[in-house]
Formats: structure tokens, C-alpha cells, sequence
């Protein structure tokens, strides 16, 4: 009887210490199941019946900046459940013996499929994306990480949600729904980066933005113009940075990241630290990167329809005072492309309280000298058109106080008021093949902003409404410089050599009501006033200048969607909305060669405004929680439109540019166009580890004219990406495809920025990709862990070229990132 009674004994003792040991053990840690990091925010609802009243308790709650929740004892005491959930992560619900079982730390694994996405770039304010009559797409923190790129272009890209065209491998022009440059927002932080001197072509503005800071990227399509004015016309892109983060006790609180990153396609090299402080009230946040690369290698492999595009047989040299062209030991390697850059963001941030909080941000970066590769390797009667063409170091700062109020009076419940000040610096140098003389011309930009949004919540009624001032100064001078002598000569500048400013002020009001849990309806209005004035001083290059620019222009633009949640997880949406774009100093006082040596672009004072007015309608659908589909289409009639004509000066059809008889031209608006097209995802979590991704995008843009309609420039062709994930403890990986049609030369908008001449004789030719990457996370204690990332880009090392790109894409990459959380 004894020798049964204590094994008895010793299992009661054994369950006693360890029912004590959960009593006392109630911190929950939650962390990503594949990088080991805590996770802040994670949203935790606690359950347990108390057996004396039968009673169902819920306790609701989130970890705090170390992933921390403390659990009730309840928990334990009762064999309760707990249900953990976090936007970008599979839902957990995990019994009291398995929390007991995994030391009360949990991993949540990612997912692909969301439902209740929260954005702030539709309304500037935080709302589900559920409730959005509009096509927003996210992408998050560890996405951004896990995608690996070099710059934030190629990150977008990567997406497979939008286009993005390069001249250089130092650019990265993004395209949304066939509108680029200056017709597609930027927006950082509540600021918008769109400036004065935005060109219609193609930018590179997006590099001078580290992806390495990123919290959350958010795409708005569509016209943007009711929240964010001017510019808006394919959409809006939402940049939200990393945010300083408070300590949720007397203890400071510490948190450092560090990476490096090398890939061969390009010798690429970079690295990233940063470091956050924080106490109760004050916390800070310091961020560097550096990037460094050498010239781009592009793909071996080439499809007949490819031909010797791209083909780098010789290079510019300069050789005992003579310019030359010698052959090029790799005519894969295009050269010169390297460049360097640096990144550096600093904030602070002041809670006094839950309800107020003050932040600085101040970000700068800046760049070594860009070469502009396109114009590189342009020849006229098989000889190099240009010696040296580069951008200068461009650098971008930006000044920030941003101050949040959250609290119910009067007139609103939260409230966001930003002022900032942001410099920008560009220049462009280029010098003729055979010629001593190089042209240098620089511009400088101060942009000054204020922006104040309130929104107010009446029962099922949610109003929006603000003001913002925007005040841009742009400063132009040239020379010309004499690289044997060093001789400085004066020359034509790129903008009013007098200076020009441009002067926005525009007020809103949006409004939506939940009519009933199935149906929503927002509307909205916004006026915008634009002032642009500039002087020319120096007229001895071109007589036929003005001595001034002025423009005054007004507009109203308007937007009403609606939303039908019929339930089981459908979504029913349709909107109306218009935007406009107003003319800045690029579009009417620039003199540049759009072509070198076969078109100058003149000014011209009497542009209006670009108008668009959209119709779209979207469906999706999740089935079983598990899988998504979303499907959206749009038509978009743009009047008024700015495209380059030809223009005479003085009874002639040409002026003499660098030196060279060149065809002037001119922006003007022109006929209506239109723009349709359909977006369509499917995501899928098939298993716990194995999930799946398709994106697809079709537009089609046209001119109309009184004969046939003409190809619109900007016009993407098909393109997309298919994905497969897997991920598991400390693993995830992802094979997938990125793919583009044709683009036929007749679907070209010639002479324009379709860029034929770096095209084949038939166009562009279709394209795909094969691409895998793998990371594994090792936790070393507490809050300290270690990640390495690999993976191969263009596996079969293809050699193709984005359409209206003047450079061949990258080659094969092999890249590894070492990445340290501490």
C-alpha cells in the first residue's frame, strides 16, 4: 500500500510546484516565430470561467516595447485561454498547460492574408482597411526587412504592385496606374518630398529615402488630391518611418539593431545601426546607413528578341588630355554606374502624457556623384554624344516638429500638426565627347510646410478636416568650365536664373457614415490655390525669354465612395474622385535638352493645370480566413494634359543647345486622354508554414485626337509577380517570379519619355525572373538575437531591360545580410 501511495504523493508535490510556479510566472512574451524579435502592440485577449459562478471572463490587452503582457493568475488558476492576434501574423489561441509548456513565450508565425489592415494614408488618420472605398496596398516593417533590397525603389518593385523605370542604376522613377514623376505623391512622415522642381520625366528622388527606416509603405491609387492636393494623380505614396518608442517602467529602455549587407551583381556593401532610448516621457532614435556600389553587372543570358541591347563594348577614357573610347574588358559590366550614399535620421519624441506628444525628425541624406548612364552611352554617327554626364552629390534634409494630440473636445478627438522645413540640392554636369568645355548647373530648393488635420467622431459620423501652407524657393545657376585651363565661363541655367517660387495654400473637409455595420458612404472636398512666379535675368544665351513668369491657379476637387461588407468576409467598393496637378517651374520655365541633341524643352508661361476624374470598383473576398482575393478596376479621363510639342522660336524650329543645333520643343496641354486598367492578388496561407502570393496589373492609357487616339507616355506594360512562402521556427524563405509583357514599339508614345531610342527596333521585349531568398534567426538571451539572410536574385541570369529604362536590369545576384538585435 506504501509503495503506492508515494508515487501518489510525489506527482501532488510535482503538480503543487508547478501550479506555484505559474502563479508566479505570469509575464507573456510574444515574439516573431521567424526573426526571434518581440513584438509591440500585440493585441491579447484573456478567458476563463470562474467554476463557483460559472461566469466567462475577458481580460483584453497588449504587450508593451519589450513584447511583454502581464496575465492575470486567473489563467492558470482556472485552465483558461489565451488569444493572441497581430496585423501580418497568424492568430493564436493557446491554452494555460501549453503557455505553462512554452515558458509563456510565444512565437507568432507570419501570414500572408489580411483582413483588418490599418492605414492612415486615406484619410491621414488611422482607419481599418476595410472601411477604404479605395485600392490601398501595405507594406510592412518586416517585409521590408525580409525583401532585402538595395534601395527603396527596387523594394517597391519587388512588390509586383507597381512599375518603377531607371536611367541609371543610381534612379528608380515609380509608376502608378501609368502616371510617373511628378504626377505620382510622395509623402514622408506626414510631409510631402513632391517639390517645385519635379519633372514629368523620371526621378530618383525615392533612393534619397532609407528602406532600412522604414515602419510601414503604404500605396493609395488613384487621385489623392481631397487629402493631399497637387500631384496626386496615379496615387499616393505613404512613407511612415521608424518611431521612437517609450519605456513602460522606471527602467531606461534599450534597443539596437545592426546590418550588413554585400551582393555581387554590383559589389554592393551596406550598413545600418540604430539605436533607440527611451524613458516614460522622453525617448529618442538615432539611425545610420551606409551604401556603397560599384558598377552593375547585367544578365549573361540573352533572348534572340534582346539582340545586342545593352551590349557595353566601349567606354568613355581620357587619355593624355584626349577623350577616347577603349574596349570594355566585360561588356556585361556597365560602366560607369558606382556611387555611394549616406543616411542619417534622428528623433525625439516627448509624451508628457497619453494624451500629447511632441516629435523632432530630422532626416539627411546625401550621395556621392551619380552617373547618368543613359546619356552615357548615347552615340551620333558611331561616336559617344557625351564625355561625362553625371548628377552631383544630391542631398536631401529634412526638419520636422510634429505634435499629436489625442483628446475628446469640441472640435475634434485627434489632432496632427506638422511644420517642416526641407533643403534640397541637385546639379547636373555633362561635357561633349571631344570637347573641353564641361557645363555644370545646380539647383538649390528650400521648401517651407504646414500642415493641420483634425478628426472628430459623432456617433457612426467620422469628420475630417484641415489646412495646408506650402511655400517653395528655387535658386538656378550655371557655368562652364574649362577642365584644361579650369577657366569659369557663365552659361544658361536649367530653371530662372532670378529665381522662382511657388506658394500653395488649400483647405478640406471629408465626412463618412456608417450607415449600418454593412454599409459606409465618405465623401469630400478640398480647395486649392497655386501661385508661381519667376524671373529670368541674364537673357544673352536666349533673347526670347520673358523677363517674368506668373501663374495663378484654383481648383476644387471632390470624392465619394462607398463600402458593402455584406458579411463572410466580402467587401463591395466603388468611388468617384478628381485631382488635379498643378504646373511647378519645371513644367513652365525649364531650358534643357529632354533628348540630348535632338530636342530642347522651352518655357511656357500659359500651361494649366492637369485634371483627372476617376471611376474604379473593387471586390474581395476571404474565404475561411485563409485565403484572399481581390480584384479592382478603374477608368480614368485626364483633360488638359501636359505632353512635349513642337514649338519655333522666332520663325525657327531649332536653337542652338550645348553648342548643338538642337529641335525645340515645348510643354503644352493637350487633348483628353484615358486610362483603364484592372489590378488583381490572390493570397494564400494553404498551411501553418506554407502560404502563396500573385499580384497582376494591366493598363492601358491613350491621347485622343481627331484621327487615330495616340499611345499615352508612361504606360507600363503587363507585369506582376507569383510568390510561394515558407516559414517555420526561426526560418522563412520565399521562392518567387517577377515578370513583364511586351511593350510593342507602336504602344510607345514617341519623341516623348517612353524612350524608344533605348529600346529595340520592335520595343521591349517580355521578361521573367527566377528569385529565392532564406533567412534563420538565433536567439542569443533575453532580447538579443542574431539573423542571417541569403538569397539569389535573376537566378538564370537573364539580361532584359524594364521598359522605358536606359540601362539592362542586374544580372545574377548572390547577397548575404547579417543582421543583430541586441
Amino acid at each position: 500500500m506504501l509503495k503506492k501511495t508515494v508515487p501518489q504523493v510525489l506527482v501532488i508535490v510535482l503538480c503543487l510546484c508547478m501550479s506555484a510556479t505559474a502563479y508566479a510566472q505570469s509575464i507573456l512574451t510574444i515574439i516573431d516565430q521567424t526573426t526571434q524579435q518581440r513584438l509591440s502592440n500585440v493585441a491579447i485577449e484573456e478567458q476563463w470561467t470562474d467554476p463557483q459562478s460559472g461566469k466567462l471572463n475577458i481580460m483584453k490587452g497588449q504587450t508593451n516595447t519589450l513584447g511583454q503582457y502581464e496575465l492575470h493568475t486567473e489563467i492558470t488558476k482556472y485552465n483558461g485561454r489565451v488569444f493572441i492576434s497581430h496585423m501580418g501574423y497568424q492568430h493564436r489561441a493557446i491554452s494555460s498547460f501549453e503557455l505553462l509548456n512554452k515558458g509563456y513565450t510565444i512565437g507568432l508565425p507570419p501570414a500572408q492574408v489580411q483582413i483588418n489592415e490599418v492605414v492612415v494614408s486615406a484619410t491621414k488618420f488611422e482607419e481599418q482597411q476595410q472601411q477604404v472605398p479605395r485600392q490601398v496596398e501595405v507594406i510592412r516593417s518586416r517585409d521590408v526587412s525580409f525583401a532585402n533590397q538595395q534601395n527603396t525603389a527596387d523594394l517597391l518593385q519587388n512588390s509586383g504592385q507597381v512599375f518603377v523605370q531607371k536611367s541609371q542604376m543610381g534612379g528608380g522613377s515609380i509608376v502608378m496606374r501609368g502616371f510617373e514623376a511628378n504626377k505620382v505623391l510622395m509623402v514622408v512622415d506626414g510631409v510631402r518630398m513632391n517639390n517645385a522642381i519635379y519633372r514629368g520625366g523620371h526621378l530618383q528622388n525615392i533612393l534619397r529615402l532609407d528602406q532600412n527606416v522604414l515602419q510601414q509603405t503604404e500605396l493609395l491609387f488613384g487621385p489623392g488630391s481631397v487629402m493631399y492636393g497637387s500631384d496626386a494623380l496615379g496615387g499616393v505614396m505613404h512613407f511612415t518611418t521608424l518611431q521612437p518608442k517609450h519605456s513602460t517602467s522606471d527602467k531606461l529602455l534599450f534597443n539596437q539593431h545592426a546590418s550588413y549587407r554585400f551582393g555581387s551583381v554590383n559589389t554592393e556593401h551596406n550598413a545600418h545601426y540604430d539605436i533607440n532610448i527611451g524613458s516614460k516621457k522622453w525617448a529618442s532614435l538615432t539611425s545610420f546607413s551606409f551604401s556603397s556600389f560599384g558598377d552593375m553587372k547585367q544578365g549573361n543570358n540573352r533572348s534572340a528578341n534582346m539582340g545586342t541591347l545593352g551590349l557595353r563594348d566601349s567606354v568613355q577614357a581620357r587619355i593624355n588630355g584626349q577623350d577616347v573610347a577603349v574596349v570594355n574588358s566585360d561588356n556585361n559590366l556597365q560602366s560607369p554606374t558606382a556611387y555611394t550614399q549616406m543616411d542619417v535620421m534622428q528623433k525625439i519624441r516627448f509624451s508628457p502624457s497619453e494624451k500629447l506628444s511632441h516629435t523632432l525628425n530630422i532626416q539627411l541624406s546625401t550621395s556621392t556623384d551619380v552617373p547618368r548612364y543613359d546619356r552615357l552611352t548615347e552615340k551620333r554617327n558611331g561616336i559617344f554624344s557625351s564625355a561625362e554626364w553625371y548628377y552631383g552629390p544630391e542631398t536631401r534634409l529634412l526638419a520636422a516638429y510634429h505634435l499629436d494630440l489625442k483628446q475628446q473636445t469640441q472640435w475634434y478627438d485627434d489632432a496632427k500638426i506638422t511644420g517642416a522645413y526641407q533643403y534640397l540640392e541637385e546639379s547636373r554636369h555633362n561635357r561633349n565627347f571631344g570637347s573641353s568645355t564641361k557645363t555644370n548647373r545646380n539647383e538649390f530648393v528650400h521648401v517651407y510646410s504646414v500642415n493641420a488635420d483634425f478628426l472628430k467622431r459623432i456617433q457612426r459620423h467620422s469628420l475630417q478636416y484641415g489646412a495646408e501652407g506650402t511655400l517653395n524657393q528655387v535658386r538656378s545657376n550655371a557655368n562652364r568650365e574649362n577642365i584644361n585651363t579650369g577657366s569659369i565661363s557663365s552659361q544658361s541655367t536649367r530653371y530662372p536664373d532670378g529665381g522662382s517660387s511657388m506658394l500653395t495654400a488649400a483647405a478640406y473637409v471629408s465626412h463618412s457614415w456608417n450607415i449600418n455595420p454593412s454599409l459606409i458612404v465618405s465623401e469630400g472636398l478640398r480647395y486649392s490655390l497655386v501661385q508661381l512666379d519667376a524671373t529670368f535675368l541674364n537673357k544673352s544665351f536666349y533673347s526670347f525669354l520673358p523677363n517674368t513668369l506668373q501663374q495663378r491657379n484654383h481648383a476644387v476637387n471632390g470624392q465619394i465612395g462607398l463600402v458593402y461588407l455584406p458579411g463572410k468576409n466580402w467587401k463591395f467598393s466603388t468611388s468617384l474622385s478628381s485631382g488635379f496637378r498643378a504646373p511647378n517651374v519645371d513644367d513652365v520655365g525649364k531650358i534643357f535638352d529632354s533628348q540630348s541633341g535632338l530636342t530642347a524643352i522651352i518655357p511656357n508661361p500659359q500651361l494649366k493645370p492637369e485634371n483627372i476624374y476617376t471611376a474604379e470598383a473593387g471586390i474581395s473576398k476571404v474565404f475561411g480566413n485563409k485565403v484572399k482575393v481581390e480584384v479592382n478596376g478603374y477608368y480614368s479621363l485626364v483633360t488638359d494634359i501636359i505632353s512635349i510639342k513642337k514649338t519655333t522660336v522666332n520663325g525657327s524650329d531649332s536653337i542652338v543647345y550645348n553648342s548643338v543645333n538642337t529641335l525645340v520643343v515645348q510643354n503644352r496641354n493637350g487633348q483628353e486622354a484615358y486610362i483603364y486598367g484592372t489590378s488583381f492578388m490572390l493570397t494564400a496561407d494553404i498551411t501553418k508554414h506554407i502560404s502563396l502570393s500573385n499580384t497582376f496589373n494591366y493598363t492601358y492609357g491613350r491621347i485622343r485626337t481627331d484621327s487615330s487616339d495616340y499611345p499615352l507616355d508612361h504606360i507600363p506594360p503587363v507585369f506582376g509577380r507569383s510568390a510561394i512562402h515558407f516559414s517555420a521556427n526561426r526560418i522563412r524563405s520565399e521562392f518567387f517570379v517577377l515578370y513583364n509583357g511586351w511593350k510593342h514599339i507602336e504602344d510607345y508614345y514617341l519623341k516623348g519619355e517612353d524612350n524608344e531610342q533605348y529600346a529595340t527596333a520592335n520595343g521591349m521585349p517580355s521578361w521573367y525572373t527566377l528569385n529565392i531568398r532564406l533567412s534563420y534567426a538565433y536567439p542569443i538571451k533575453q532580447q538579443y538575437s542574431m539573423q542571417l539572410q541569403t538569397g539569389c536574385e535573376n537566378i538564370l541570369d537573364n539580361s532584359y531591360r524594364i521598359f522605358a529604362s536606359g540601362i539592362n536590369a542586374p544580372g545574377r545576384n548572390i547577397y548575404a545580410t547579417l543582421r543583430f538585435n541586441f
